[in-house]
Formats: C-alpha cells, sequence, structure tokens
C-alpha cells in the first residue's frame, strides 16, 4: 500500500471509481437516496421506462399521475409483506393491474436470444457514498450498493495507515447503525454489510446491534503469500 490513505477521499473514492470505470456502475449523489424505501426512485423508472416502456404506458391510462406511487408503494408491500422479501421481488418481479413488471433481469443461459441479453445489459448497476439512513442526517454509510434502483450492499471502510481497521468498521455497525432503519431492515433492506479495511473484509446479513454476527469475506489459497485470511478459494 502506498503512504496514508485517507479513508474518504482516497480509498472510497478508489473504489467508486474502480466500479464506475471498469465495471459500467453510475455514480449517484446520495440527494437521490429515498430513506423511506431504500432505493433511488429515478433510477427505478429510468429501468422500467428502458425496459418496459408498453407496460408503463398500459399502467399509466390506469393510474395517470399516481403510478409512480402505485409502482413503488406495490412493490413495497410486496417487500415487507410476511412472505415476501426484498430477494424475492428482484427475483420475482411484482403484478400491478394483472401487469407484471420485471425488477431483475437475469443473465440468459446462451447469447442466441439477442432480446433477453439486450435486457440483462439495462439492468443498472449504481453506486453512492454518504448515504444518509435516517432523518436524521446525524449518521452517514460511505458506500451504497444497487441494482436497478434498489439497495443492496453497504460498506463502512476503515484504512490501516490511519489507526483503524475492519473491527472499527464492525463496532460502528454495531453500536451506530439502526437495524430498524429501512436501509438496514432484515430482509426489506440491503441483502448485505461489509465492514472492510485495506486488508480484510467481513460480512453480515442481519444487523442486530450488539449480538450482529460478522463472518470473514477473505479469500485465500491457503499456501505461501496467497494463504489470505477466513475463507479458502475454491
Amino acid at each position: 500500500m502506498r503512504g496514508q490513505i485517507n479513508e474518504r477521499y482516497e480509498y472510497q473514492r478508489e473504489i467508486i471509481d474502480h466500479l464506475v470505470n471498469e465495471n459500467g456502475y453510475v455514480e449517484r449523489s446520495h440527494r437521490n437516496f429515498d430513506k423511506n424505501y431504500a432505493l433511488d426512485r429515478e433510477l427505478l423508472f429510468e429501468f422500467l421506462k428502458d425496459t418496459q416502456p408498453d407496460i408503463l404506458e398500459e399502467l399509466s391510462k390506469i393510474f395517470g399521475d399516481d403510478l409512480e406511487e402505485t409502482i413503488i408503494n406495490t412493490i413495497n408491500n410486496f417487500v415487507v409483506s410476511k412472505k415476501g422479501s426484498l430477494l424475492s421481488v428482484l427475483k420475482h418481479g411484482v403484478d400491478i393491474n394483472s401487469k407484471h413488471l420485471t425488477l431483475l433481469y437475469g443473465k440468459p443461459a446462451t447469447s442466441f436470444n439477442s432480446e433477453l441479453s439486450r435486457l440483462y445489459n439495462e439492468n443498472i448497476f449504481s453506486v453512492m457514498e454518504e448515504v444518509c439512513p435516517d432523518e436524521a442526517n446525524k449518521e452517514r454509510v460511505d458506500l451504497v450498493i444497487f441494482v436497478n434502483s434498489f439497495a443492496i450492499i453497504s460498506f463502512e471502510l476503515k484504512s490501516n495507515s490511519q489507526g483503524q481497521n475492519y473491527e472499527d468498521a464492525i463496532l460502528q455497525y454495531r453500536t451506530r447503525r439502526n437495524p430498524k432503519d429501512r436501509l438496514f431492515r432484515f430482509k426489506t433492506g440491503c441483502l448485505v454489510n461489509f465492514a472492510m479495511d485495506t486488508e480484510e473484509v467481513y460480512m453480515t446479513t442481519q444487523l442486530d446491534k450488539e449480538k450482529t454476527f460478522f463472518l470473514p469475506f477473505n479469500m485465500g489459497k491457503g499456501e505461501g503469500v496467497n494463504a489470505g485470511a477466513g475463507n479458502p478459494s475454491f
């Protein structure tokens, strides 16, 4: 590692730049984040207009000016239902007035069907930094990753050269992140949360304050300089 790495302005920025420049992510302002639903409304409707314009037009004739709120509320009702979850909605989509809306396109098994390939490539992956998960705006999450507008991954980043590491990030999740905030709510918010420094990464799928359990997400070959830590590489 080169010199001292500043958590926000170098380490954090380097991750964002890599996602945008190397992986085709869209960088979005935290001002686009809807705290109540843990999504980016503008990107949701950009995705739907690019992939399912005919269905949107039909629904628009029914709901008029209430279209956007109707779609968001319908999605939310499925997500928070007893048997529902964000993962389920992403996998299966939602039905509105007998019209089906797909919220995530899986990768087709082959490239023979050009339309399926096009739709898969229309999925929008995006990243935001300094996201406020609650109305108080007192705390900000370093990075949040979205797919088609839905928050799916959060990151708390620490820089070893500044005297902090993944353990400080874990402590932050346990003591300063509210599991009741929609961004962190189990099954309806982020699918996974990463505590990460410049050398090691840990993850959890459910925040539960001090009882939150983190697993290692570090990969290595298990020998020599490639030993790594945590999970072995298979």
